[in-house]
């Protein structure tokens, strides 16, 4: 009985000893890949942005619509203008973007909408949370209060042109 209890204990201890060393193995890995600056595509373009890297990289990884890569940092940035800011042409508009064109053409009539004052703009803008990632703006709430503290009539401006014209933009209203 002492002898099986025994076995069975040593087998308990060995399962327990090759799991830690599992664990221990898995977490290396992980920290070495992390580690690695090709396991994150964002150091690059974050290193490039802020002036931070000293060789000149070119972001050529880009595929374009007749297949081929991009070859150089302006035909790179162009597909990335050209994918996100599309041309707006009437000429290619399905039936659904007519519609929007001519709901947009027609006057919003509601004199219910006061205009935002600076004041409100101000609490609102003060209330973000400055933990929070940008969103697909790039903007982050410490740049939006700061524009607003150097520029408050601007952004109000703006703001009220939005709730003036029913119009605020998709990029706004998307989480990061």
């Amino acid at each position: 009985m002492k002898i099986s209890g025994a076995r069975e204990e040593s087998n308990t201890m060995k399962e327990n000893d090759n799991t830690n060393r599992s664990c221990r193995k898995k977490f290396k890995s992980w920290q070495m890949y992390c580690s690695t600056e090709e396991s994150n595509p964002w150091n690059a373009i974050y290193e490039t942005a802020s002036g931070k890297l000293r060789s000149t990289t070119c972001l050529t990884t880009l595929q374009q619509p007749d297949g081929t890569f991009a070859l150089d940092t302006e035909s790179t940035a162009k597909h990335t203008l050209d994918y996100f800011v599309p041309e707006d042409n009437e000429i290619n508009d399905s039936a659904v973007h007519k519609q929007i064109r001519e709901l947009i053409n027609e006057p919003i009539d509601t004199n219910d909408d006061k205009p935002f004052s600076q004041e409100e703009i101000a609490y609102v803008i003060k209330k973000f949370n400055s933990k929070k990632a940008p969103g697909e703006d790039g903007l982050t709430s410490e740049i939006i209060l700061h524009v607003f503290r150097s520029f408050p009539s601007f952004l109000t401006e703006v703001y009220n042109k939005c709730l003036k014209e029913g119009c605020f933009p998709k990029q706004w209203k998307n989480p990061a």
